[in-house]
């Protein structure tokens, strides 16, 4: 297969902070130097490497997704390869053409009307004038903007402005195509159509990169995928191994930043949020199926009669409530709390999928008309397929990332 992007050991530097702005900035910092017999400017400078040591290859027909939280150094990849930016050092080579979807609409001139921003825009991207003669109606026609085609884009929604973005860029018929983030493009009906001409575009057998959050998409259109890491390569390889590895990294990151002792206010303070399985043993991987037992450390400072708390397993991305165990409906609060102690409650055998959970939280007076702790996040825990007691692991825990069901109930198939 032909080799389309080839990058080898490509580095990407930028300074941090304001750049020199006049002459005169020049000559104080020089003229410090020359005094001084300081480290020169350029040694002294702080820098980041947004791309470090990155070496990768993608072949004809071949789909490359990209993954890594912000700032990792997706975006400064894909401008490398659209010819945005130059590398610091390192060497890139792609053959073909190149749509970029990186910034939709960047060549637009706001005080031109919508079709003369197509010629101009589309030649920008390598179309001759011919070309968008063929292609002008399919482009408006694909943009949803026959009626305002005439219009200056400064008077465009900024939906309008994106969609006739997309659609000259999705047009120029790219042997590389780069898609970065735009898929929240227009209302739903178009975003289900760019998806389609992305979806198309991959299985006419040519060649793409995408940069997205979104890992359901990447997972089902991509071939292969990178994981970067403050502008590191951290792995490279079929998408089911790369996408274990990444969540396995969030997710423990996620842990992590798990916030200790809420802040509370009329004498209660959560002061710690544990996790323990049925034997008392304090965990934060559980197997599905498994109990957790959730263990609120308080330290109250007086007598405080019948305190309900509630609490609420949730799932982190879009935080729905999934489980949930509140005095406030069962009527269980303790009939007084006073100094410190531990109130525990049990959720037996939980039937959770594999991933992070938070534990969200609040108390009630004893009236039910005023919060003694406000809603808030108490913790997080996790659950893996092959959590061994006691321990955490990194097993087995790839998502269903097409049925993404957080229950997990029994089931069978009948034919």
């Amino acid at each position: 297969m032909a080799v389309v992007v080839q990058f080898e050991a490509v580095s990407k530097r930028y300074r941090l902070g304001a750049n020199q702005t006049s002459l005169r900035e020049l000559f104080t910092k020089w003229g410090h130097y020359l005094g001084t017999r300081s480290k020169a400017p350029d040694e002294a400078d702080k820098h980041i490497w947004a791309l470090n040591d990155i070496s990768f290859s993608l072949e004809q027909g071949q789909v490359l997704g990209i993954v890594g939280h912000n700032g990792a150094g997706k975006t400064t990849l894909l401008k490398i390869l659209s010819g945005v930016t130059q590398p610091t050092s390192g060497r890139m080579r792609v053959a073909g053409r190149i749509s970029a979807l990186i910034e939709l609409g960047a060549g637009f001139h706001p005080d031109l009307t919508g079709r003369e921003n197509v010629y101009l825009n589309g030649v920008i991207l390598g179309l001759s004038r011919k070309e968008i003669d063929r292609r002008f109606s399919s482009i408006v026609a694909f943009a949803e903007l026959e009626r305002f085609i005439d219009t200056p884009v400064k008077r465009y929604s900024s939906g309008m402005y994106a969609r006739l973005g997309f659609s000259v860029a999705a047009h120029t018929d790219p042997d590389l195509l780069l898609v970065d983030e735009v898929l929240g493009v227009g209302d739903i009906s178009f975003q289900q159509k760019c998806f389609d001409f992305i979806h198309s575009h991959v299985a006419g057998n040519k060649t793409a990169l995408f940069v997205s959050h979104n890992l359901y998409i990447l997972e089902q259109l991509c071939t292969k995928l990178i994981w970067l890491d403050g502008g590191r390569l951290v792995q490279v390889g079929p998408p089911a191994a790369v996408l274990r590895a990444y969540f396995d990294y969030m997710e423990q990151r996620m842990l992590a930043t798990r916030r200790e002792g809420p802040c509370g206010r009329y004498g209660l303070q959560i002061t710690r949020v544990g996790f323990e399985d049925s034997h008392g043993m304090e965990r934060n991987t559980f197997r599905p199926g498994e109990a957790v037992v959730v263990a609120l450390h308080y330290d109250a400072q007086g007598p405080i009669v019948r305190p309900s708390f509630c609490l609420t397993i949730t799932s982190p991305g879009t935080g729905q409530p999934l489980v949930g165990a509140s005095m406030l409906v069962d009527g269980k609060a303790p009939s007084c709390l006073e100094g410190r102690g531990v109130l525990k409650c049990r959720f037996h055998a939980l039937p959770l999928m594999p991933r992070v959970y938070e534990v969200w939280g609040e108390v009630w007076d004893e009236s039910c008309t005023r919060t003694l702790l406000g809603w808030q996040r108490f913790g997080s825990f996790r659950n893996a397929e092959s959590a061994a007691v006691g321990r955490p692991t990194t097993e087995g825990s790839v998502r269903h990332l097409r049925a993404d069901a957080p229950v997990r109930v029994p089931y069978c198939w009948e034919y």
